[in-house]
């Protein structure tokens, strides 16, 4: 309390400012925030309101898109992680979220950028401090140039701007608040499921449910992308079926039966075109009981990879 009171009665310089940020972001381990992001590319504008809440190791993020309809929830808890949608039944993903895709809103992201790049440029504004730093994200290395304002009193961050070299695409993420005491207990990190799934054993629950009909699994969300090309191939021993969409954001959907790879990795060993698609930044991942997913594209924000996961359905061959 002391060093705090020492710190707001006096100006500090840029090391002791770099180092306050991420002390605070730090300890920041349970907390909840309202913003608001605002993607900009060439095919337009998208606004989504962001609801942030973490407890420790638990996550809820709460995305909601008025203009597309788009209200999605993703949750990590003790079990696991999981996408919420008002459609579709809780659906478990195979991933380690947030920590093998860091996003942009959360703070231990904002602070891991700075402590990788403590030679960000330094600049005390208006109510605030400001780095500027060239650090790219993983899931599109175009956006490289990132501006991050912090409250001059909190030292908590206010703004985010991410932009490309010409400034043609930017996220921008506004904070309208972030509560450190929050009062919300952890069952609000509770996922409700379908209590006949824990008398499902392994070996069924990798059994398809569409056993003995002939179909694949399809996007319903596609973005005004075509499917021009389906192909079905043995690679390694595994039966692969790749399905390519084209049109201004292109993507490439992959689906293998579970129990032919031994992790998520091993579904994207497949080559196409000379390509090897592998679990980098353009990839999203996850399975269902019966079958293992990947969308690659480097058109596509996170959120809208996120939509195609929760569009897929199984369509019977007629």
């Amino acid at each position: 309390m002391l060093l705090f009171l020492l710190l707001g009665c006096q100006s500090l310089d840029e090391e002791d400012v770099y180092h306050e940020v991420i002390r605070v972001g730090d300890e920041a381990t349970t907390y909840e925030a309202q913003a608001l992001m605002r993607i900009l590319t060439g095919d337009g504008e998208e606004e989504i309101a962001l609801t942030i809440r973490r407890k420790d190791d638990l996550y809820q993020v709460q995305l909601i898109d008025g203009l597309r309809g788009l209200d999605q929830t993703l949750v990590r808890n003790k079990e696991g992680v999981y996408l919420l949608t008002d459609n579709e039944a809780p659906e478990l993903f195979r991933m380690d979220w947030p920590n093998d895709r860091p996003q942009l809103y959360l703070l231990t992201a904002i602070v891991d950028t700075l402590r990788t790049h403590p030679e960000a440029a330094f600049e005390e504004i208006d109510g605030g401090y400001q780095f500027s730093v060239n650090a790219p994200l993983r899931e599109d290395p175009d956006l490289s140039q990132q501006e991050i304002i912090f409250d001059k009193k909190t030292y908590l961050p206010r703004t985010i701007l991410v932009t490309n070299v010409d400034e043609t695409k930017q996220i921008m993420i506004e904070f309208q608040s972030i509560n450190v005491t929050p009062d919300f207990k952890e069952e609000i990190f509770d996922v409700e499921l379908d209590d006949t799934r824990d008398e499902v054993d392994l070996e069924d629950e990798q059994e398809s449910p569409h056993e003995g009909t002939v179909g694949w699994y399809y996007p319903t969300e596609t973005f005004n992308q075509r499917l021009t090309q389906t192909e079905e191939k043995e690679v390694n021993g595994k039966n692969v079926v790749m399905m390519t969409y084209s049109g201004d954001k292109p993507f490439t959907f992959i689906q293998t039966k579970r129990g032919q790879t031994t992790s998520n990795e091993g579904v994207l060993t497949v080559i196409k075109n000379d390509d090897t698609f592998t679990l980098d930044a353009s990839g999203w991942v996850w399975s269902n009981p019966s079958t293992d997913f990947y969308v690659a594209s480097d058109h596509l924000t996170i959120e809208e990879k996120e939509t195609i996961a929760t569009s897929v359905e199984w369509i019977a061959d007629k």
